[in-house]
């Protein structure tokens, strides 16, 4: 597979050099030295063809990096106490997602620290004995759902967790992230999350959430953190995938967010900004890649369609530019250094570029009050194997992935068909 790589996309400032232009320019700059790698130099005119085929993910470099940071980490980690429900979350996730072993020993070792995290009155702790934290909640829920089996989903108590979220229920409709803490989307999206998960919804819980997270539209058509806040991408994925689980994506300008959305691929480097006149980063492949397949389910787009981003694109960037080649893991952008963080929702955005993620219009459940209907419509999502594009070697193939739920489809399953054996928490959602 060839495609053109043009100097004709690069950013004009239009003469008019700022703090912003230079960074850009200085990143164009090492992100062209890199695709020129790949040019077939007689076509080498103001770019040329660029070679794809020779893309290769190094996924046995990557998996030793995640392991790497598993035997232990350096000093200079300690800033990251309050995000140790995060290290598991994004090394199991990263693991599982590239289809490498997590065996036993370590699932275990897993369980054995997150388990450690939760709190007596509800939720889970960024470390042993802080506060709980609604992004550390979320983190070990789905650190959990990785890890998987009884015993691990039988330490969640469900119904501490219900009271502790309900505290953190804000009267428009929002979620503080803890205890008199900061309000936004992430903590509506969390609270879904684990919600849905858990079987514990209740009409209670997700009243004005959906209204909450469409307020937060913004007059670019992205979501911010709260209400006349600038859109950002990681509020978007977050804001966009609340609602799919609330089955109200309708509430938003679905146009005006597929305009803003397409809007953070940048055309020379391929990959995703997170906002208006930043700069590329690799964590965007999930934060506004991922957000595409819900945008396209919401839009009723038919999988011949395809997404309203370039797919080749967003995988060459993560393949040529991000991937650290020397000793393992993903990172933000050339020069940076690779991290737990960046190698998983890189990993993840290449997985939801390489697969087509979405749902049967003919079979798609549309009932939003049972309160079997929220698993029901969110396990209807699928891989559509005939729109799989997979840049390079078929080797780079990942583990397809939910794009809400931002893991892959068997341990989701799993997760879901357990707890919602139990008793839920209230007869309907209505």
């Amino acid at each position: 597979m060839s495609h053109t790589f043009s100097y004709h996309f690069r950013y004009d400032d239009n003469a008019f050099e700022t703090e912003t232009s230079v960074k850009q320019i200085d990143v164009e700059d090492s992100i062209g030295r890199i695709y020129a790698k790949f040019v077939d130099p007689r076509t080498a005119a103001d770019g040329g063809v660029i070679d794809d085929s020779r893309h290769r993910l190094m996924r046995s470099k990557h998996e030793q990096f995640v392991r790497d940071a598993l035997h232990g980490l350096s000093s200079g980690f300690a800033v990251l106490d309050a995000s140790q429900p995060w290290l598991s979350f994004w090394s199991l996730n990263s693991l599982d997602i590239m289809n490498c072993e997590i065996d036993l020993p370590l699932r275990q070792r897993a369980f054995d620290t997150v388990k450690r995290f939760q709190d007596s009155d509800g939720g889970y702790c960024g470390g042993y004995k802080q506060l709980p934290h609604m992004a550390g909640t979320y983190a070990s829920i789905m650190a959990l759902v990785l890890v998987g089996g009884d015993e691990a989903f039988q330490t969640i108590d469900r119904e501490a967790m219900y009271r502790w979220l309900m505290t953190m229920k804000q009267p428009d409709g929002s979620f503080a992230m803890h205890t008199d803490g900061e309000v936004d989307v992430r903590g509506v999206y969390c609270a879904m999350v684990i919600a849905s998960l858990l079987n514990i919804m209740t009409p209670e819980l997700i009243a004005g959430s959906a209204e909450f997270v469409a307020q937060c539209q913004t007059c670019e058509g992205g979501i911010g953190p709260f209400p006349g806040v600038e859109a950002h991408g990681g509020y978007t994925l977050c804001g966009l995938a609340a609602l799919e689980i609330l089955g109200k994506t309708e509430l938003l300008n679905l146009g005006r967010l597929a305009r803003w959305m397409c809007a953070r691929q940048l055309a020379f480097e391929g990959g995703f900004n997170g906002r208006t006149n930043k700069l590329v980063d690799g964590c965007y492949s999930y934060w506004v890649g991922g957000a595409f397949p819900i945008l396209q389910k919401a839009l009723e787009r038919s999988p011949s369609d395809d997404y309203l981003y370039e797919r080749v694109a967003l995988q060459r960037y993560v393949l040529a530019c991000c991937q650290e080649g020397r000793m393992g893991g993903l990172r933000d952008k050339p020069g940076k250094s690779a991290d737990l963080y960046h190698t998983m929702y890189g990993l993840l955005g290449l997985s939801l570029s390489q697969h087509y993620m979405g749902v049967d219009p003919e079979a798609q459940i549309r009932d939003t009050t049972s309160i079997y209907s929220v698993p029901a419509r969110m396990m209807q999502w699928d891989s559509v194997p005939v729109m799989s594009n997979v840049l390079g070697a078929q080797s780079n193939m990942l583990k397809p992935v939910h794009p809400v739920y931002g893991v892959s489809l068997v341990p989701l399953a799993k997760c879901v068909k357990y707890f919602y054996s139990l008793p839920s928490l209230a007869a309907s959602l209505s």
